[in-house]
């Protein structure tokens, strides 16, 4: 979105910037493991060929973002947004396995769709219905993952 008034946005160098920290911990975290090599790779090596990845796509971005001249509307920061998507991944991380997957994705998708404001609360629902049977039928059914469809808090024992 074009503006021509308001501040010069910097939105995609800074995206550029953090991608390329993130992946400079990565690269660093990957190092402490065996690299191997192609045809045998050890435990770091994908971890650092996706940190190389992730470090040229953050450069390319942040290149992009230093020659663009775009001009944007100050807006108020979204915190409903960041709030309900940082408190469904907390509720993810803690309560997965003593939720099982169905319910944790369920909740989890409910709460990250809310985000929106574009969504009301039977589409998050709707959308929150659909990922759980997803997550299920390829995670449960199709991989045989070992996290418990129902977890030890919604089951009778």
């Amino acid at each position: 979105m074009q503006a021509t008034e308001g501040a010069k946005s910097r939105r995609d160098l800074l995206a550029g910037l953090i991608f390329m920290a993130i992946a400079a911990g990565f690269a660093y975290e990957a190092s402490k493991y065996d690299m191997g090599r192609a045809i045998r790779m050890g435990p770091g090596f994908i971890p650092m060929t996706l940190a190389i990845l992730l470090a040229i796509f953050g450069a390319m971005i942040a290149f992009g973002g230093l020659r663009k001249d775009e001009r944007i509307e100050k807006t108020p920061i979204p915190w409903k947004g960041i709030v309900l998507i940082l408190a469904a991944l907390v509720i993810f991380g803690e309560f997965g396995s003593l939720l099982g997957l169905v319910p944790v994705v369920f909740i989890g998708t409910a709460i990250v769709a809310l985000a929106s404001a574009k969504n009301s609360i039977v589409s998050s629902l709707t959308i929150a219905v659909c990922m759980s049977t997803l997550c299920w039928l390829v995670f449960k059914v199709g991989l045989g993952i070992t996290l418990p469809t129902f977890g030890p808090l919604l089951t009778l024992s």
